[in-house]
């Protein structure tokens, strides 16, 4: 009985400290951290014609261009393959991605939205296009 009260009491001493260190120190680096874009991407085909297209919209990032990536492979690194200007209206893009010149191969594209001044830099996968031998 008298354990259990004596570790009660050290339990609300710790976190009555920790309060008052985050109080005084102004909140951990996270709370403070910015937020990310608000917004989406996507991937898909049209139809069944082997064309496909990125699109989405971002609210926080009107009338900017933002920055679709390519990956080739699963051990190749993202690389910048197409600049899109979002619409000043209401940020939506849309723009046309191709699949893998060989088959088969697996191409996947992301969208990159840089930092501003009151958002954090944004990722967002758009999808992969996986091609085959017929």
């Amino acid at each position: 009985m008298r354990t259990t009260r004596i570790i009660a009491v050290l339990g609300a001493l710790a976190l009555a400290l920790a309060t008052l260190t985050i109080i005084t120190t102004g909140g951990s680096a996270s709370a403070q951290a910015k937020p990310r874009h608000i917004g989406a991407a996507h991937g898909k085909e049209i139809r069944n014609t082997n064309k496909f297209v990125a699109f989405g919209h971002w609210e926080t990032y009107k009338g900017r261009t933002i920055t679709i990536q390519r990956k080739n492979c699963v051990t190749c690194g993202w690389k910048s393959y197409k600049k899109v200007e979002t619409r000043k209206s209401d940020g939506h893009f849309r723009t046309r991605i191709a699949p893998g010149q060989k088959a088969p191969s697996r191409v996947c594209y992301r969208v990159n939205v840089p930092p501003t001044k009151n958002y954090k830099r944004t990722i967002d996968r758009v999808g992969c296009i996986k091609t085959r031998r017929v």
